[in-house]
């Protein structure tokens, strides 16, 4: 029963801390901060302590309800069988095979009846304390429970700052292969749109973007006076 008595304890703690800073949060907005960072980083600390020792104290006693459970089970089969043995003598005599009356038969009786009288108060007993175990280890369970939560949404939190690192690395890899595709862009001579790359003609005007193209052009330019010379 020490251990019993030990998370008792320790549960005990637990809800009074865990009042007083509900009691100080209603409190937060006529209190001084630093006051109550103070105050609340030390009951913080402390209730963090009792919840450890919650955890710490569980599979202990996980491990006394399995073996007060097994304890039970060969009990129950006990009585089951001392049962039996008490009903036989009592069809046996019905039957005549016995006289109720023979004092050896009574001892024998008495003494069935005793031994399962005896291992169902024993019965009883280890029930009820198995009972009082598993509520103290829901009890630890549901204390212990906030505690792995906090620590989910502070893993959850820092999981947003990796996925906005991999879109800003996404981001700048986007960006290299924007610029990149706009060193290969061709403005179109006549109108200055800026046309993709292996385009051979405007998008906007249809003129030949080809420079060898652009090159014939300015010899047509020419005239053919200027041949003869």
């Amino acid at each position: 029963m020490a251990l019993e008595r030990k998370i008792q304890d320790l549960l005990a703690r637990r809800t009074e801390l865990a009042e007083r800073l509900s009691n100080l949060e209603a409190m937060k907005v006529e209190t001084n901060q630093r006051v109550y960072s103070r105050i609340k980083g030390d009951y913080d600390d402390q209730l963090n302590d009792v919840l450890g020792k919650l955890g710490a104290e569980k599979g202990s006693l996980e491990s006394k309800v399995g073996d007060l459970t097994k304890k039970i089970n060969e009990l129950e089969q006990k009585h089951q069988n001392e049962s039996d043995l008490v009903e036989e003598l009592q069809i046996r005599a019905r039957l005549r095979e016995h006289d109720e009356n023979d004092p050896s038969f009574q001892k024998d009786l008495d003494s069935a009846m005793k031994g399962r009288n005896s291992t169902a108060d024993e019965l009883d007993g280890f029930r009820s304390e198995l009972g009082d175990l598993k509520k103290v280890l829901r009890d630890v369970e549901d204390a212990t429970k906030g505690k792995s939560s906090k620590s989910s949404k502070s893993k959850a939190k820092s999981a947003p700052e990796d996925d906005s690192l991999d879109e800003l690395d996404l981001d700048d890899d986007l960006d290299l292969e924007e610029s990149d595709d706009d060193d290969d862009t061709v403005t179109c001579p006549s109108c200055s749109h800026v046309n993709p790359p292996q385009k051979l003609f405007c998008e906007e005007c249809g003129a030949a973007l080809d420079e060898d193209e652009n090159i014939d052009d300015e010899f047509d330019l020419l005239d053919d006076g200027d041949l003869d010379l």
